[in-house]
C-alpha cells in the first residue's frame, strides 16, 4: 500500500481526523504540488537574486504562499513594493491578482507578527489598497471613454449638425450616463450601508470607546470553549476583520467616518497592538465563557 493510499485509508477514521486536525496536521493542501494559481512568478531551479520565487520542485500551495512573503521580508518597505510591482505587472488579472495578495496578507496580518514583519505587511496592504484604488479610477475612464464613443456612433447616424451641437451632445449625453455609472458603482461598494440604514449609535462615541468596543468583538472573537467541553474550539468558528468591519459599518452610525476598507484595517491594527494578557480581558474572557458554556 503507498503512502497516499494510506493516508486516504487513515483519513477515513473520523477519530484520527479529529485528532490529526487537533494537531495542525490536517490540511487539504498538503499532498497536492502544483495545482495552485501562480499570482507569483517561480522558477524551478537555483536560487538568484531576482524578484522570482525559486524551489528545487514543483512546491506544495502552502510553501508556494509561505515563500511569498519570505522573499518580501527579505525587502524594505520601499523595495518589496517594487518585487510586488513587479508580479502584479506580469499577472493577466490585476484585480484578481490583488485580491489573492489582499487575502493573504491580512490573514497574516491577523496572526500578530513581529514589529519588522508587521511593519512590510501593513506595507505590503497599503500598496494593495493603492492599488485598487487606481485600477478603479482606469476602469471609471475606460468606461468614460466607452459610453463616448457609443455615442458618437448614435450621433453619426443622426441627420447632420454644427461640430458645436455634436460636441455638446456628447459631452451632456456621456457625462449622464457616466454618472448613473457612478452611482451604481457606488451602490456596489457600499452596498452594506445602501441595503440597511441601521443608525444605532453609542452613548460615548468618542475614539478610546469605540476602540473598546472594537476590543469587545476581538475577545469574544478569541473566545475557545473550557478544554472539557472542547479542545481549542473557538466559540465563533469564522470571524474575519472583514466581517467585524461590515457589521460595525452596518449597524452603527459611529463607525461609518471611515471608508469600509479603512474600518477593517482599523481593527487589524487594534488587534495587533490589543493586550489579550491584560486582567481586565481576561475577567471579560472568562465571563463569557461562564455565561455561554455554564
Amino acid at each position: 500500500m503507498g503512502l497516499k493510499e494510506l493516508k486516504k485509508k487513515l483519513l477515513s477514521n473520523v477519530f484520527l481526523r479529529n485528532v490529526w486536525a487537533s494537531l495542525g496536521l490536517r490540511s487539504a493542501y498538503s499532498t497536492q504540488k502544483g495545482g495552485f494559481i501562480p499570482y507569483f512568478q517561480y522558477i524551478i531551479g537555483p536560487y538568484e537574486q531576482d524578484y522570482y520565487l525559486y524551489f528545487r520542485e514543483e512546491p506544495f500551495v502552502k510553501r508556494y504562499k509561505n515563500e511569498i512573503f519570505n522573499k518580501l521580508f527579505e525587502y524594505d518597505r520601499n523595495d518589496g513594493k517594487k518585487y510586488l510591482a513587479f508580479h502584479y505587472e506580469a499577472y493577466a488579472d490585476k484585480q484578481d491578482y490583488l485580491h489573492f495578495l489582499q487575502d493573504e496578507v491580512s490573514e497574516r496580518l491577523e496572526r500578530r507578527p513581529g514589529k519588522i514583519q508587521k511593519s512590510k505587511l501593513q506595507a505590503a496592504l497599503d500598496w494593495v489598497t493603492e492599488k485598487l484604488q487606481e485600477l478603479r479610477v482606469q476602469q471609471e475612464q475606460l468606461l468614460r471613454q466607452r459610453i463616448e464613443q457609443g455615442v458618437q456612433q448614435i450621433i453619426n447616424s443622426q441627420p447632420a449638425a454644427t461640430p458645436q451641437e455634436l460636441d455638446n451632445l456628447v459631452k451632456t449625453f456621456s457625462d449622464k450616463l457616466f454618472t448613473e455609472m457612478e452611482r451604481i458603482v457606488a451602490t456596489a461598494e457600499q452596498g452594506i450601508k445602501e441595503k440597511t440604514v441601521s443608525n444605532l449609535e453609542l452613548s460615548r462615541p468618542y475614539p478610546q470607546y469605540k476602540t473598546k468596543f472594537i476590543q469587545f468583538f476581538l475577545v469574544l472573537r478569541a473566545m475557545m470553549a473550557p478544554s472539557n467541553i472542547a479542545k481549542a474550539e473557538p466559540f465563533i468558528k469564522s470571524f474575519p476583520y472583514s466581517d467585524m468591519a461590515a457589521m460595525l459599518y452596518q449597524y452603527f452610525k459611529d463607525f461609518r467616518d471611515v471608508k469600509l476598507d479603512t474600518l477593517q484595517r482599523n481593527i487589524s491594527n487594534i488587534n495587533s497592538e490589543f493586550n489579550y494578557k491584560n486582567p481586565n480581558v481576561k475577567k471579560l474572557d472568562e465571563a463569557m465563557r461562564a455565561f455561554f458554556y455554564e
